[in-house]
Parts: C-alpha cells; sequence; structure tokens
C-alpha cells in the first residue's frame, strides 16, 4: 500500500476572497474601463481586502437605476482612512482589471 503526502503545508491557508457589488456612476465607470481610474474610494462600510473582487455596476443618480453595464476588478492594495488626508471611515483601494 502506497501512502500519498498532502503537498499542502499544514501551515499554508489558502485566502479567502469576497465579491462586492458596487453602485458605480457613469464617468466613473468609463474612466475605469479606459484605464483612467486605477483606484475606487468608498465607505468602509464592509470588509474589503486585497484580492477581492469588486463588480462595478453603472448606476444613473438620474434614473435611479441600473444600465446593464459593469466591469470586474480585483482589489491590489487597501489605504485605510484617517491618514494622507482621506476622512477616517473610508477607504482608498487600488485595482486592477
Amino acid at each position: 500500500m502506497t501512502v500519498q503526502k498532502d503537498p499542502t503545508p499544514s501551515n499554508t491557508t489558502v485566502a479567502e476572497h469576497r465579491y462586492h457589488e458596487l453602485k458605480t456612476w457613469p464617468p466613473y465607470l468609463d474612466a475605469v474601463l479606459t484605464g483612467k481610474k486605477t483606484f475606487e474610494i468608498r465607505k468602509a462600510d464592509r470588509p474589503y481586502a486585497v484580492g477581492d473582487v469588486l463588480r462595478l455596476r453603472e448606476w444613473s443618480p438620474v434614473s435611479e437605476s441600473y444600465s446593464g453595464r459593469d466591469c470586474f476588478v480585483s482589489v491590489t492594495f487597501i489605504l485605510p482612512g484617517g491618514a494622507f488626508g482621506l476622512q477616517d471611515g473610508y477607504v482608498c483601494m487600488s485595482i486592477s482589471r
């Protein structure tokens, strides 16, 4: 009988990444889609973490409805509020498509 060793070291943890759906106004979604905007500033009202996926859904503040356009991005860095001019209770996330 052959015993196979688990290839995953016992001290290895697998990070759990979250998925967040966020309303995004048209000019800001356009800027993400063209690559001009590579950050997202949001209220720190949920547990954002590096590696999370954000679904930015285009939201019209005029009609108060979704347009159907969206974009998926990954969080690559998080700057918490309370320093560098960012208000406490907010986060600035670097994002990548």
